[in-house]
C-alpha cells in the first residue's frame, strides 16, 4: 500500500491568505491613524476659529462702548470716566489687557498692570513671547469719524481650555473603541480559524474511512 503524499497546495495557500490578512490589516491600521490624526488636527482648528470669533466680538463689543467716550476725553473728568470704564472691562476673565491710542497711535489709557507690546511678544529685555496665550485684538474706535484704535488682549487658555480638554477626551474615547475593535476583531479570526481547521479535519476523516 503506497502512502500517497499530500499536496503543498493548501500550506502556501494558507500562508498566503495571512500574509494578504495582514497587509490588508496594515493598511487599514493606517488609514484608522491618518483619519484620528486629520480629525485632531481639524477640531483644534475649529477651536481656534471659534476663539478668534469670540474675540471679534469682545472687540465689537469694547469699540462700540469706547467710541462714545473716547471722542470726549477733554477735561479730567471725562478721562476718569474713560479709565473706570477701562477698568470695568477688564474685570471679565477672558480680558488680560486694554489699550487705547489716538488716531497718531499714541497711547491715552491703558487698564492696569498693563503691558506693551514688545513685552507682549518678547522683544523687551528679559520678557518671553506671551502672545500665543495673551492675543492681542486691534480695531478702530468709529464715531462718525475715526476717533482712535483700542487693542484688546484676550486670554486664549481661558477660553478654549474647557473646549481642548472635550476634544482630548473624546479622541481617548476614540482610541479605547479602536483597541476594543483591533481586539474583537483578532479574537473572531482566531475562532473562525479554529473552526475552519476543525471543518478541514473533520472532511478529511470522513474521506479516509470512505
Amino acid at each position: 500500500m503506497t502512502h500517497t503524499q499530500q499536496p503543498l497546495y493548501p500550506k502556501l495557500s494558507s500562508i498566503y491568505n495571512k500574509i494578504m490578512q495582514l497587509a490588508i490589516a496594515i493598511v487599514f491600521i493606517v488609514v484608522l491613524m491618518n483619519l484620528w490624526i486629520y480629525s485632531q488636527a481639524k477640531n483644534k482648528q475649529s477651536i481656534d476659529q471659534h476663539f478668534y470669533d469670540v474675540g471679534q466680538q469682545y472687540l465689537q463689543q469694547a469699540s462700540a462702548g469706547l467710541s462714545v467716550l473716547t471722542s470726549e476725553v477733554k477735561t479730567k473728568e471725562s478721562r476718569q470716566l474713560l479709565q473706570n470704564y477701562v477698568d470695568e472691562l477688564q474685570k471679565a476673565e477672558a480680558v488680560n489687557e486694554i489699550h487705547l491710542y489716538d488716531l497718531s497711535g499714541q497711547l491715552i489709557i491703558s487698564s492696569q498692570n498693563a503691558k506693551s507690546i514688545r513685552a507682549l511678544f518678547g522683544l523687551s529685555e528679559n520678557k518671553l513671547n506671551k502672545s500665543k496665550i495673551s492675543v492681542p485684538f486691534v480695531s478702530e474706535i468709529r464715531k462718525d469719524a475715526l476717533v482712535g484704535y483700542v487693542r484688546l488682549t484676550l486670554d486664549k487658555t481661558y477660553l478654549t481650555t474647557k473646549l481642548l480638554k472635550n476634544n482630548d477626551q473624546q479622541f481617548t474615547l476614540l482610541r479605547l473603541m479602536m483597541i476594543i475593535a483591533g481586539v474583537v476583531g483578532f479574537l473572531l479570526t482566531r475562532g473562525l480559524n479554529r473552526f475552519s481547521r476543525q471543518g478541514f479535519r473533520l472532511d478529511d476523516m470522513d474521506k479516509r474511512l470512505n
